[in-house]
């Protein structure tokens, strides 16, 4: 059995904001899950009703995260599949996320140009995918999706640690240039996109799928076994906490699907994707 679905929040559906996750569930073992990065509808972001209004008439439509997101999810297991089933391992993995990035690379350079890090700044995405061969399972993700096993009776086996930006943003924000300043400042997100995102020189850095080559220095690939009645749960950051909560443990003990995505669409706070298999 494999179930995928989007959860979105309905204040996101309510003002039009578009959906800018994307899943791919491949009849070969191979699952994928990618999170389009919210970009910037103005220079400026404004708080209260106002701003949300602003967003949600000036956010690109179609949306270049979406697109990027699509295309992680397209390209990740179109690569796997053109492996032998004998190699298609950790390593692969890995080269289904270069190749990836550098299909993003190819649309940002034909759309995204005069790079300015704010309304004009690179599409990208984090995602996260695997392959599951001979009772193990290949494992890649960036950033803060991620990928879990539970047992039959929901108890967590496994999980990828979340490397997403909250890890480093205490630290970011002591940055000289922007300390005592805020994110709806044009300068913050330009400063921190530039010099934080994909910069393997920085300590505190993280990743996303821009297409700049750096980005695979935070992709992260493993090995782990998954044995019979295991679930496996391929996930983006905005159902992270409801996925490692009591209740999801016990609608999987249950073996109930559909309460499971009632719980999930229920409870997220902006959007997030979940595709589940059991073994």
């Amino acid at each position: 059995m494999i179930n995928g679905f989007i959860a979105r929040n309905w204040k996101l559906r309510l003002v039009g904001h578009p959906s800018e996750e994307s899943y791919n569930l491949d009849n070969n073992g191979i699952l994928a899950v990618a999170d389009g990065v919210t970009r910037d509808p103005a220079p400026y972001l404004q708080k209260g009703l106002l701003g949300k209004l602003q967003f949600a008439l000036k956010y690109p439509n179609p949306s270049p995260a979406k697109i990027v997101a699509d295309l992680f999810c397209e390209t990740f297991p179109k690569v796997l599949r053109d492996y032998n089933l004998s190699n298609r391992d950790e390593k692969a993995v890995r080269g289904a996320f270069i190749e990836a990035n550098d299909e993003i690379n190819y649309w940002n350079k034909q759309n995204i140009l005069n790079v300015d890090y704010v309304m004009n700044d690179y599409a990208g995405c984090v995602a996260s995918g695997i392959v599951e061969q001979n009772g193990v399972i290949y494992w890649g993700f960036l950033t803060d999706c991620g990928v879990a096993i539970f047992d039959e009776e929901g108890g967590l086996r496994f999980r990828t640690e979340n490397e997403g930006p909250h890890k480093v943003g205490k630290y970011i924000w002591q940055d000289q240039l922007i300390k005592d300043k805020t994110w709806n400042q044009p300068e913050v997100r330009a400063r921190i996109r530039s010099y934080y995102r994909n910069n393997p020189n920085e300590e505190y850095s993280f990743g996303v799928l821009t297409g700049q080559p750096e980005a695979i220095n935070y992709v992260r690939t493993g090995v782990q076994e998954i044995r019979s009645n295991d679930y496996l749960v391929i996930y983006s950051d905005g159902l992270e906490q409801i996925i490692f909560s009591d209740s999801f443990s016990c609608k999987l003990r249950e073996r109930d699907t559909k309460g499971l995505e009632r719980l999930c669409k229920k409870n997220v706070e902006t959007e997030g994707t979940l595709v589940l298999k059991n073994n």
